[in-house]
């Protein structure tokens, strides 16, 4: 998740696909590159542990376009998958992309459905990512083995509240692609004051946003993006961005499911 401030670098370059985005000031791509990850607005689970998608709810499913995998997704009905509107940067045709659940490796086939469309919040802005939400309406019923759900989450989290965050994301800021293996970690509410100050002026916290890490030490990190962030059994959060994997400044970005779900709600009669 961790993307980048004003620009938000929607970076998903299969290893070079670098796509900054808009920024009213100048930017030393350089500079950008070091403090971010690379594929989509960085996300990932820095110091976790691996786990299972069975273990977790099977409620995590695999989001890839053109067969390359590019972020994470909430299962919430079995014809709609939640994910981060950044994840769509460059990548609009709707055939391309194709959702699979049921993966613990990427490596592993699961359940693979096509996509029929996907609504952004028209909202969403990539330049400080307020509003990152988006849903995707498969072309069949995603059920079978080791699938499950998640409700959309209805509590208003309070700071030090602890959640769990997985995904496939890198171990560590420098590296190079997604882990192949999925891993997750808990990390709790850091307070929205602080986190804002701390991100000035590289980024805007907005109102559509909380922020969350064991600073320093635990994180979500590239090619987490779009994953949930999860609190007894719903979610509550979804991998947005932030500056460098489990810093010890800046903590994880997520969007407020809770302040979203007007959105999603309202959506989701439109697909279904």
């Amino acid at each position: 998740m961790h993307l980048l401030p004003y620009l938000l670098l929607v970076f998903f370059f299969q290893w070079k696909d670098v796509l900054a985005v808009n920024l009213n000031q100048s930017v030393d791509v350089g500079k950008l590159a070091k403090l971010i990850r690379p594929p989509i607005h960085s996300g990932r689970v820095v110091g976790g542990e691996v786990t299972t998608n069975d273990k977790l709810g099977g409620y995590l499913m695999v989001l890839r376009y053109s067969k390359d995998f590019v972020c994470g997704g909430t299962l919430i009905h079995d014809f709609i998958v939640l994910t981060a509107a950044h994840c769509f940067t460059g990548r609009s045709d709707s055939k391309e992309w194709t959702v699979e659940g049921g993966v613990s490796k990427l490596t592993d086939s699961g359940i693979l459905r096509k996509v029929k469309s996907f609504i952004l919040s028209s909202q969403f802005r990539d330049s400080d990512m307020h509003m990152d939400v988006a849903l995707v309406r498969l072309d069949k019923a995603m059920t079978g083995k080791n699938i499950g759900k998640l409700a959309l989450c209805s509590t208003h989290l309070k700071t030090g509240a602890v959640l769990r965050v997985s995904g496939w994301g890198m171990l560590k800021e420098a590296g190079v692609g997604p882990e192949t293996l999925l891993r997750t970690i808990m990390v709790p509410i850091v307070e929205k004051k602080k986190c804002r100050q701390n991100y000035k002026p590289s980024a805007v916290i907005t109102d559509s946003m909380f922020c969350a890490s064991v600073m320093g030490k635990k994180d979500a990190c590239t090619f987490d993006s779009g994953g949930p962030l999860v609190y007894k059994n719903q979610v509550c959060g979804i991998v947005s961005f932030g500056l460098g994997c489990a810093s010890p400044r800046y903590a994880g970005v997520y969007t407020d499911v809770v302040y979203v779900k007007p959105f999603i709600e309202k959506t989701m009669k439109i697909l279904l």
